[in-house]
């Protein structure tokens, strides 16, 4: 009985601890998160998500190519882009239970159900026509071909 009672308080714990904010390594800003380890900002909501103050994402977040996530990228002001696989990976947290991201700092990951792919900007060496993506729910990284349609999270360095 001990050891189920220790299991629970310490598999509860290490679920809770997916859904506080690290204060030391990031900032929460209404609708971005900065990362102080990293220094990006990141954009809360998903891109075709939209920030609603005291409500936080609405609206499903939208999938698209890469062609299409790049488009996007150019029409896009302030310096967001599209981050690259390494960027994408400093938010990838796989100690979560359920996602393997922080769902305080991106909210709208529970507004998907069965995979979150997410698109990196960083093409496969020798293979430029796939591109390395991050799936925060069934926890994976990988790549697919670029008219495979995922969601982006956008991103902007610090001196950008």
């Amino acid at each position: 009985m001990k050891f189920i009672l220790s299991f629970f308080i310490l598999t509860t714990f290490l679920f809770a601890q997916c859904n506080k904010v690290n204060n030391k390594r990031f900032t929460i800003i209404e609708n971005k998160v900065f990362d102080k380890k990293t220094k990006l900002t990141w954009m809360r909501c998903s891109a075709g998500s939209k920030w609603k103050k005291n409500i936080g994402c609405t609206q499903t977040p939208q999938i698209m190519s890469f062609y299409e996530a790049k488009d996007l990228e150019k029409n896009l002001k302030n310096a967001w882009r599209l981050p690259t696989f390494d960027e994408l990976r400093t938010i990838f947290d796989n100690k979560c239970e359920k996602n393997a991201i922080n769902s305080k700092l991106f909210p709208d990951i529970k507004l998907l159900s069965n995979f979150a792919p997410y698109w990196s900007s960083t093409s496969v060496d020798n293979l430029p026509n796939l591109i390395y993506y991050v799936d925060f729910i069934d926890k994976t990284m990988d790549a697919h071909s670029k008219g495979f349609s995922m969601f982006v999270r956008l991103v902007k360095s610090e001196n950008e």
